[in-house]
């Protein structure tokens, strides 16, 4: 007979039912799930030898799904132009580094969404091979990029359909799971955001080969001629998803956002990394001036001159994240699959605070319910994976988090991981000080 664990506490919210259950449990075997519900409705199927966590006035959840990471990267406002120059061998280490945050995050899967080269796809032989720990990861390489383009330097870039396909067909034999694509160009210096990076016959060539064996897409779009030629291609998921036109305004489209729907993709919005690049300037942070990372606005060592382009930077970064807010609320109000997807560690946005990026969607228009779907069951759907993860029911993975603070009553209440079980292992996170270390937080001055 296999080994029987059972968790259970005060509520559980399994993402099943529309409301919370008191005196919740779960029971699981061999790292899946046999049983949830009401404690004393199925106290009957607990093995008496069973091992089980009681953590009473706690909050159980399933683990969170974080639809877009960068594991390559640091979260310290580098740019993805110097992490393309660093060696491949310690951006292995560094994603194995973050990893680990992610998992004792409670983020127990992960897509990840353009590392440089094979680097990824290493962790993962690394933690199958039992020298390393991460989250469930849905992996694509290295980006699909033209030659110049967003996300080139990571070692992906092709032109013509002939060079899309051969790298397509190059990547699944590298293993990835899915394509990431990197449909316009982005904070790349030889890239262009406002203009589609590939034609429409260059992406379907890499989003049919994904069809043909059954492969997910997903395209980065910074404006609105990205967004539909990708979805002239049948991606799946439109990443940024910005309303930008080739002049540089910025509105929102319904026909475009219609067109969205109508083709059933889901988006992406990546809302904090604007945000977290916006609490870095609060704090004056700003390594491409250089010379006065971590020190405060008002400080005497800064020259009028910088404090003049801080603030001008500043103003800039409220009124990007003021659109996105905007144009993400009427997403959601129109209707579109808005889900989870940090795009943590890029830039100023470091691994291990998912949370932002829900509570941004909170911000938008979803009910802190919604918000939890976002980043669990749908995010699980978006991926492919509703079947293994994203609920707490029978046969799905025992991907469980413990928190202290029930996350209906506030969406940021998804910060206060206590415990963490992955396929039915609990996860040994260390210390609350260790675990504290890596959590970003709203600056102590004024937005």
């Amino acid at each position: 007979m296999s080994e029987q664990k059972v968790v259970k506490s005060k509520i559980l919210i399994d993402m099943v039912n529309d409301k919370p259950l008191e005196d919740g449990a779960v029971i699981f075997e061999n790292g899946i799930i046999v049983l949830s519900g009401n404690y004393e409705k199925i106290k009957d199927k607990i093995q008496p030898d069973a091992i089980i966590y009681d953590y009473k006035d706690k909050i159980i959840i399933p683990g969170l799904v974080d639809c877009h990471t960068h594991h390559n990267g640091f979260g310290d406002g580098r740019s993805g132009d110097e992490i393309g120059t660093m060696p491949d061998d310690v951006l292995a280490i560094q994603s194995a580094k973050n990893a680990k945050t992610s998992l004792y995050s409670g983020v127990t899967t992960i897509r990840e969404n353009g590392p440089k080269n094979l680097t990824m796809m290493r962790l993962r032989d690394a933690v199958n091979d039992g020298l390393a720990i991460a989250p469930r990861m849905v992996l694509c390489g290295r980006p699909v990029a033209i030659i110049g383009g967003h996300m080139g330097y990571f070692g992906g870039e092709v032109t013509g359909e002939d060079e899309s396909l051969a790298l397509a067909r190059q990547l699944i034999k590298e293993g990835v799971d899915y394509f990431k694509i990197t449909a316009t160009g982005g904070s790349t210096a030889t890239s262009f955001p406002l203009r589609p990076s590939f034609s429409k016959d260059e992406l379907y060539a890499v989003t049919n080969e994904a069809k043909n064996y059954d492969m997910l897409t997903a395209t980065h779009c910074l404006s609105m001629e990205g967004i539909d030629y990708s979805l002239d291609a049948d991606v799946d998921m439109i990443i940024h998803c910005n309303f930008d036109k080739s002049n540089g305004e910025s509105e929102f489209d319904p026909k475009l956002t219609e067109k969205i729907i109508e083709k059933e993709a889901y988006v992406n919005p990546t809302l904090h990394v604007g945000r977290a690049r916006l609490w870095s300037l609060m704090e004056g942070n700003d390594p491409s001036l250089g010379g006065f990372e971590n020190k405060r606005l008002n400080s005497v060592s800064i020259t009028n001159d910088r404090k003049n382009v801080l603030d001008a930077r500043l103003d800039m970064a409220k009124y990007g994240l003021d659109v996105k807010l905007d144009h993400c609320r009427k997403m959601i109000d129109m209707g579109v699959k808005v889900i989870t997807g940090s795009d943590s560690s890029w830039g100023d946005y470091a691994l291990g605070n998912t949370v932002h990026e829900t509570e941004l969607l909170v911000e938008s228009g979803y009910s802190n319910f919604e918000g939890l779907k976002s980043v669990t069951i749908n995010a699980a759907e978006a991926l492919g994976l509703s079947d293994k993860v994203g609920s707490l029911q029978k046969g799905k993975s025992a991907d469980i988090v413990i928190l202290d603070k029930n996350p209906l009553e506030d969406i940021k209440n998804l910060n206060s991981v206590s415990e963490v079980f992955f396929m039915g292992e609990y996860i040994n996170r260390g210390s609350v000080k260790s675990n504290k270390s890596y959590t970003q937080n709203r600056p102590m001055v004024k937005e």
